[in-house]
């Protein structure tokens, strides 16, 4: 009970959880309030209404009655009346069970069991040997079976040599298992079958389905004989009683075959509907009856032979019947009539069904056009007597419906449908066969029974007069950017103006850039709703709208923390609306607006606060080697937060994973080049840091730092990740620094030199003006031109512009006499590039197709690759040969030759086949484009999943390939060879590595990042197996090359992790030696600053005990060295402190924080004067008064002393006088008596035991009186 205790649980003496400390004393409530009371009792909490003799209703509900109060003031409760039971919950019905409720549904095993057992005599492997049979050979067999099925099989051989076969695994996978075993180890036989040649399709079945049936069920080999093959004998091999079986079988299939037959009927296609009958009921009945299979041609097929397969008589039979029909009809009538084509579908009724009807009613068929056809000629023929009747029915079904077309204003839309359609409804209230459709353009469309639609078109009619009359629709124009001051925050304005004046706005969205507003509703309302949109916008167009420029860097502390600058501006300047952008989008430019004088003033102090944080955000770059991150940012940040604090800087590092060896510091400039100082003076320290100055003309600075500095960065990599510092620009330095390790910076140092001396003699630069579609041209196919150019002139650089340059210009930079040669070659293609020519080349109209295919695709490709040249190939069918090329000279022959290239090509095209199974295509084709424009070469692949309607014939395998699985590729000889490889190359395979399962964790990394970054590296995918699988095999799947890269990487990650577990291993050295407890602080320091100090310098990791825990024993762990280096130096540090003069003295504990300062500069200003350490008292010290100065000057530790007791002096008397201005508080009034209140018959007064005995044996004459009614608890 939250601390109080009870020493009876339904005693009197209760000792209550009320607030104020509050009691309950022999049933008497004492100071209670009324949260404490049950329900029903709280109007008790106020004496006023104990007092009342009028019954009133308290807070429950309940009425009070007049209470009896003792003349001590006692209020007297009755525990019965005064707090009313609860009614009973009402208890709930029992569930009744459903019949269903018993019903299980089975679920069939998925891995099932099944014995094969063989005889010693029919065991293949005891052929030949003697009656003993070959368990190894068997075992191997069944290995091999087992590992091809995915199944678990076990052998066994009895003493009289019979073998026993268990094959467990999923039920398919085991009877794949156990025919393969049969016709392994079993003995076999063979036998062969006659069956006619025309049967040999039906025993193989679609795609040799039927066959690998036969074969998994009777275990037995067929082998059906070849299409060439006259021969109509199939073999069959397998257990002699399986292959007999077999044989039965397809013997059983021949037989039934000989029993079917086929008829074809040439009957014209205007004789179906009879044949079909009304809603196909004669063909359902003659397909049942004959049991054949009757196949009519649909209405679209060309040909008219009805199909009749089945057995023979059936098939006589149902071609006797449809010969009938036929002769009966064949003498029939025709006539025609003209009926409204938009009527038609009246006629023909829901799926035909109309002319089904006609048909039953006259036996007259009605032929109907088309939809695709204009005619509104209809057809009817029959018995002439039946075809009046006829007629009268198409005419009776074209007129039971019509079609009414009625205009409105098309704001009135959901006016007339009203919400959920409840108006529509309201006006017409019958739509069951009506068909009402609103349509764009402000048109009803209205169709069904004539009354229907009359009725219905009224109704609507009327509406719309009554709307036109009442409501109106008025657009007024306001500028898009003024839309969202109108809708107003979360819409309130809007909605605020369609409540008042029952209208309905309409606000176009901001990417329509519309300035048109659409308000519907009463007219008046929507007059005073556009008098009042236009006020807003006077209003708006009044404001001023500024903006502001401020880095986006600083918008953070602009805003400051918790937007408390926002607030304070927005309470200074309230008219004043500040909007900071996004910040994904980086944007400097802050927007104000609001009135004129309060958004130029806001403009001051923005701009001055943006002054001052530029001043205090200057930022510079550090190079830090990444090996030394750790020892620079030290244990918990220790190192770092102390440069941080001394240098008032903000140090910030880069992102995780990052390659970037830099650690970026922003403050005050002096303050970041004092952190940048501390941080390099920690790095030399750690290692062999030298640095060096290399003297490099300050006029090639900008060539070195050319293109994002990618010279240096190359020269940076190449030499071990040294760092390479130009001085600032317009520093007129020459200075460039190099510093990393020594003989890393020495190679640097020489590279830099060489590049510095051909940049100095390489001192020309040039440029060329050119138009951009020439650019590709002068490159070359595959930069072939530029190459021969690199070549002849190795000295000269050559700078192409990019596609997000401005400037069209080529760049060159090397030694004069070159430079000028190259200009002068490049001027000179350019002017003929400008003169235009035309010319014509002839080229086979076969091979047209080829160059127009695709929009177009080999002609841009041409276009593009040579100065945009015009290619004008003739018009299909024309069979003219001349191919118009028009543009400059050189482009003109370059393309010419292109043109012809592909020609030669395609005479001289080959095709050829690849072998690749159709489930890996999908992968393949992704990259099939890069293989056909690296060898010019066409590759198709099969289409996916096949032609179902294709014949049998052509979908079996040929050569043991199914069509399905060949690529076919197209062109020269050689290059399709070599597309060939390189698409076999690109086909992904999966290979599988050990690796201990204790680094699957790290191969992983957190959330999945390094085992994805490592996938997308080498595009490839890992498997890598659940912890709960206790498994050591990684997969890796992709292509050969780079799941053999993939398997490289992640063995030298498994190399380097037992590196570490290595170094761990070394660095778990630990030495214990003992430290009298009173030095345990001082090894601390003050926040645990000395310990990580030692602990940084040393590489160790020191444990002291905690100081509830008495032990002196002190634990460095480490590399041995260091932590017998720490331990050597802790015990020198002990020994100097033993050997210090001390002194005790008492201060007074409120000068203690006085003393310390803000963060101890005071205490440590003491100790430095005197040359003393001055030891305050801990929390738990018995005597907080008690201070010890320790030294190694008895005279320095007595001067302190003086020092300190002067300190405190005059402290206590700044505090003596600052007291005297204090106001005393006034003493607290003397509460009054609390009132008290006594419940009677609460259900823990007892009157006696029986009322609630005792659960123990125990005598209760024996029992302690606060003992509870329990009985002793063991506890």
């Amino acid at each position: 009970m939250n601390g109080h205790s009870t020493n009876d649980l339904f005693g009197t003496n209760i000792v209550s959880d009320l607030p104020n400390g509050n009691l309950i004393q022999n049933g008497t409530f004492e100071n209670a309030p009324t949260f404490g009371l049950a329900p029903g009792a709280e109007r008790h909490a106020n004496a006023a209404n104990f007092i009342n003799n009028n019954a009133a209703p308290g807070p429950s509900g309940v009425k009070t009655q007049p209470q009896a109060s003792r003349p001590d003031g006692t209020l007297q409760l009755d525990y019965t009346t005064d707090f009313p039971k609860l009614p009973d919950a009402p208890v709930a019905a029992p569930v009744v069970a459903s019949a269903w409720a018993v019903r299980r549904t089975v679920i069939p095993a998925s891995v099932v069991t099944e014995t094969l057992s063989l005889r010693p005599n029919a065991r293949a492997s005891t052929v030949g040997s003697k009656g003993f049979g070959n368990v190894i050979e068997e075992q191997n067999k069944c290995n091999q079976i087992a590992s091809q099925t995915g199944t678990k099989i076990e052998l066994s051989e009895s003493k009289d040599k019979s073998l026993t076969i268990l094959i467990t695994g999923k039920r398919t996978n085991v009877e794949e298992a156990r025919t393969k075993l049969m016709r392994e180890l079993q003995t076999q036989s063979s036998i062969e079958v006659a069956i006619p040649k025309e049967y040999h399709g039906f025993i193989i079945g679609k795609e040799g389905s039927n066959l690998r049936k036969l074969e998994q069920e009777y275990a037995c080999s067929i082998v059906m004989p070849k299409r060439d093959d006259k021969s109509d004998l199939i073999k069959i091999v397998g257990p002699a009683e399986y292959m007999n079986l077999a044989a039965a079988r397809i013997k059983q299939i021949g037989d039934e075959m000989s029993k079917q037959g086929t008829e074809v009927l040439a009957i014209p296609r205007t004789f179906y509907p009879w044949i079909r009958g009304p809603f196909n009921e004669i063909f359902d009945r003659l397909s049942a009856e004959t049991g054949a299979k009757i196949n009519i041609p649909p209405p679209n097929a060309k040909n008219e032979n009805i199909v009749i397969n089945g057995e023979k008589t059936g098939v006589e039979r149902a071609a006797a019947t449809i010969r009938a029909i036929y002769e009966q009809k064949k003498d029939f009538k025709s006539v025609t009539c003209k009926v409204a084509k938009a009527q038609h579908r009246f006629i023909l009724g829901t799926r035909r069904s109309g002319l089904d009807e006609i048909l039953r009613e006259t036996d007259v068929v009605v032929d109907v056009p088309p939809e695709d056809d204009d005619s509104d000629v209809i057809t009817l023929r029959g018995d002439p007597a039946r075809l009046g009747d006829a007629l009268a029915l198409v005419y009776a079904r074209a007129s039971s419906v019509i079609s009414q077309e009625i205009k409105y204003p098309e704001w009135m839309r959901k006016f007339l449908i009203g919400p959920k359609g409840a108006t529509l409804q309201a006006l017409v209230p019958k739509q069951d066969r009506l068909k009402i459709d609103f349509e764009d353009g402000g048109l009803i469309y209205l169709e069904g029974p004539p009354e229907a639609v009359k009725s219905a078109a009224a109704a609507l009619s009327g509406e719309i007069g009554r709307l036109t009359k009442e409501m109106s629709s008025e657009s007024i124009h306001v500028p898009p950017a003024l839309h969202r001051h109108i809708i107003g925050r979360s819409g309130a304005l809007v909605n605020k103006l369609k409540d008042e004046h029952d209208v309905q706005i309409r606000i176009p969205n901001e990417k329509l850039a519309s300035d048109e507003i659409k308000i519907e509703g009463k007219k008046d309302g929507v007059q005073k709703t556009i008098a009042a949109i236009q006020e807003i916008v006077k209003r708006l167009e009044n404001e001023k709208v500024k903006d502001i420029i401020i880095d986006h860097r600083f918008h953070g502390q602009m805003i400051g923390k918790s937007g408390e600058n926002i607030q304070k501006w927005k309470a200074e300047f309230p008219s004043v609306a500040i909007a900071f952008p996004d910040a994904i989008t980086k944007s400097d430019v802050i927007n104000l607006r609001g009135e004129k004088k309060e958004v130029d003033k806001l403009y001051t102090v923005m701009s001055k606060l943006a002054k001052d944080l530029h001043e205090s955000n200057y930022q510079e770059s550090v190079p830090i080697f990444k090996e030394y991150f750790k020892h620079i940012i030290g244990r918990n940040g220790a190192n770092i937060n102390k440069i941080r604090e001394e240098t008032f800087t903000r140090i910030e590092f880069g992102a995780p994973g990052s390659s970037e060896g830099r650690i970026m510091v922003i403050g005050k400039q002096a303050n970041v080049e004092k952190a940048i100082e501390k941080l390099n003076k920690i790095q030399n320290e750690l290692a062999s840091i030298v640095t060096v100055e290399v003297p490099i003309n300050a006029k090639i600075h900008p060539r070195l730092l050319a293109n994002g500095r990618r010279l240096i960065r190359d020269i940076e990599d190449e030499h071990g990740g040294v760092h390479i510092l130009f001085p600032k620009e317009k520093s007129g330095s020459d200075k460039v620094v190099i510093r990393g390790p020594k003989n890393d910076v020495a190679a640097a140092e020489k590279a830099l030199k060489e590049v510095a001396k051909h940049c100095e003699e390489t001192t020309e630069e040039a440029s060329i003006t050119t138009k951009p579609e020439y650019i590709r041209f002068l490159i070359g196919r595959e930069g072939a031109n530029i190459k021969k150019l690199r070549e002849k002139y190795p000295n000269v650089r050559i700078m192409f512009p990019t596609e997000h340059d401005n400037d069209n210009k080529i760049w060159l930079l090397g030694k004069t006499d070159e430079v000028e040669a190259v200009k002068k070659i490049y001027e000179k293609q350019i002017t003929d590039l400008n003169e235009t020519v035309e010319i014509h080349v002839n080229v086979d109209p076969k091979w047209h197709r080829h160059f127009v295919l695709r929009n177009a695709e080999v002609i841009r490709e041409i276009q593009d690759q040579n100065g945009g040249v015009i290619i004008s190939f003739p018009r299909q069918n024309s069979n003219d040969s001349k191919v118009s090329i028009k543009g400059s000279k050189n482009c003109v022959e370059s393309a010419k030759e292109r043109i012809l290239e592909i020609v030669d090509d395609l005479e001289s095209e080959v095709t050829i086949n690849v072998e690749i199974p159709e489930k890996e295509h999908r992968a393949l084709v992704q990259h099939a484009q890069e293989v056909r424009s690296k060898f010019n070469v066409r590759i198709r692949f099969p289409q996916r999943g096949g032609n179902h309607d294709q014949n049998e014939q052509q979908q079996q395998p040929e050569n043991g390939v199914h069509p399905a699985d060949l690529v076919q590729i197209s062109g020269r000889d050689t290059k399709c060879e070599e597309a060939k490889q390189a698409l076999l190359a690109l086909i992904p395979i999966s290979k599988s590595m050990t690796v201990p399962a204790e680094y699957h964790s790290s191969l992983i990394g957190r959330k999945g990042e390094s085992v994805r970054e490592l996938m997308s590296t080498f595009a490839v995918r890992i498997n890598i197996p659940a912890p709960s699988e206790n498994s050591e095999e990684i997969t890796i799947t992709g292509t050969v090359e780079n799941v053999e890269a993939a398997i490289q990487n992640i063995r030298e990650k498994v190399e380097e992790l037992d590196k570490q577990i290595e170094d761990r291993k070394l660095r778990s050295h630990a030495v214990k030696f003992e430290v009298p407890l009173k030095y345990h602080q001082r090894l601390i320091g003050p926040g645990g600053a000395s310990i990580r100090e030692l602990s940084s310098r040393h590489d160790v990791q020191i444990t002291i005990p905690r100081s509830d825990n008495p032990s002196e024993t002190i634990t460095v762990t480490g590399y041995e060295t260091n932590a017998n280096t720490c331990k050597d130096e802790i015990v020198q540090l002990i020994q100097d402190l033993e050997s210090m003069f001390s002194q005790e003295m008492h201060l007074d504990p409120r000068f203690h924080p006085r003393l310390i300062g803000q963060r101890g500069r005071n205490l440590r200003k003491v100790q430095d004067e005197y040359q003393v350490e001055i030891r305050l008292p801990g929390r738990g010290d018995p005597d907080p008064s008690t201070v010890i100065v320790s030294g190694k000057v008895e005279e320095h530790v007595y001067d302190c002393i003086d020092k300190l007791r002067a300190m405190e002096e005059d402290y206590i008397t700044d505090l003596i006088d600052r007291g005297q201005y204090l106001v005393h508080r006034n003493e607290a009034e003397e509460r009054s008596a609390p009132k008290k209140v006594e419940i009677t018959g609460a259900p823990w007064q007892l009157d006696n035991d029986d009322q609630f005995p005792a659960m123990s044996n125990a005598n209760q004459g024996q029992q302690s009186q606060s003992s509870s009614v329990w009985g002793k608890r063991p506890w």
